[in-house]
């Protein structure tokens, strides 16, 4: 069995900018787009909090539970590419990796659109998720998928046949 790979306060405090950074790039530039497009206003308030704290809140948990279950079951961290040492040892199909081969990106790509509900920004809430699932996609697919393949052989491709990429859809129940 590996051990659990040790984190640095050096990448948990990166990490955690990302908290710190994401959300004030997110404000500032929804709120740029808005303007330059002339949107903005939606929903009224008090729905708009009704509605987006638990979009925010829920994107959030998902993304914290997948690294978690990235680092506790598979033995890696999200910046695993970035540092060999904390690479993933173990493929991890179950949690939240269960229902999306891509539970991180689902999860990051909500704080945003929860973020834009809260503020009521169409900016905020529908062009920066887009942007961030664009580039999400284009990295997993050129470059962590085919990695993962190579490291996991026969076993990621099949859990990548059934396993949806991004949205997860609901488990069939067998009879």
């Amino acid at each position: 069995m590996t051990a659990e790979p040790r984190i640095r306060w050096k990448q948990l405090l990166l990490y955690l900018s990302i908290f710190i950074i994401a959300p004030i790039f997110t404000f500032l530039f929804g709120r740029w787009l808005d303007e330059v497009a002339g949107l903005g206003g939606f929903p009224p308030l008090p729905l708009n909090l009704i509605i987006g704290f638990p979009v925010f809140f829920g994107g959030l948990a998902i993304g914290i539970k997948s690294t978690r279950e990235l680092f506790k079951i598979g033995y890696g961290l999200p910046w695993g590419k970035l540092n060999g040492k904390s690479q993933t040892t173990r493929l991890v199909t179950n949690g939240v990796y269960e229902y999306c081969r891509n539970p991180m990106t689902l999860g990051y790509s909500l704080l945003p659109c929860g973020m834009g509900i809260m503020f009521k920004s169409p900016g905020m809430t529908f062009f920066i998720p887009a942007m961030i699932i664009a580039v999400a996609i284009v990295y997993v697919k050129v470059w962590e998928e085919p990695e993962l393949e190579k490291r996991f052989g026969e076993a990621y491709r099949e859990y990548k046949r059934k396993t949806p990429f991004l949205i997860p859809r609901p488990r069939r129940r067998d009879s």
